[in-house]
């Protein structure tokens, strides 16, 4: 164990600038190079760090409402509901984006969304199928929703082994 962590700390130590094969950066560490010269060296890396100390500490700022440096039980819930609040509003907007005029999302605007077209038929449509509650063959936003917060509580493995189940379910199951 000490040697593994000594070893770490030598390699962290010699290696003094950071920098992708291609000789490009990406894009979220491109901000950081103040030299252009495609690599983050150790200034840069420390600027990393202190903006990611100070996001940290507005962070548990923004949680400790009256100011006395302790975040309560009380604090973590406001916190926690006034992000849930944020989230729903995104999924609001996202699916407001999606279904247009008429307030639901046909199965061809599903399809439309980035990705859909990269997964197997019987994939999207038992995905589909899920999220169209009333089998109505349009997802209501109250529908989207409801999966969304159902899928949240379970665990992703069981959702996706439930997806497969609802897959290969003949029709008059369905």
């Amino acid at each position: 164990m000490k040697t593994s962590t000594s070893l770490i700390a030598a390699l962290s130590l010699t290696s003094l600038s950071l920098q992708a094969g291609d000789d490009v950066l990406p894009k979220f560490l491109q901000q950081f190079d103040t030299n252009a010269d495609r690599t983050i060296d150790e200034e840069e890396r420390q600027a990393i760090t202190d903006l990611r100390a100070k996001m940290r500490e507005d962070r548990t700022n923004s949680i400790d409402t009256d100011n006395n440096g302790d975040i309560t039980d009380e604090e973590i819930a406001t916190a926690r509901t006034a992000l849930l609040k944020q989230i729903e509003a995104r999924r609001a907007e996202k699916f407001r984006e999606i279904a247009g005029d008429d307030e639901v999302i046909s199965e061809a605007e599903y399809a439309a969304i980035p990705g859909m077209d990269r997964l197997p038929d019987y994939v999207f449509e038992a995905i589909f199928d899920r999220l169209d509650a009333d089998k109505s063959g349009d997802i209501s936003s109250e529908e989207f929703s409801q999966r969304l917060r159902k899928h949240r509580n379970g665990r992703p493995e069981t959702a996706r082994a439930s997806i497969r189940k609802e897959a290969i379910k003949p029709d008059a199951e369905r």
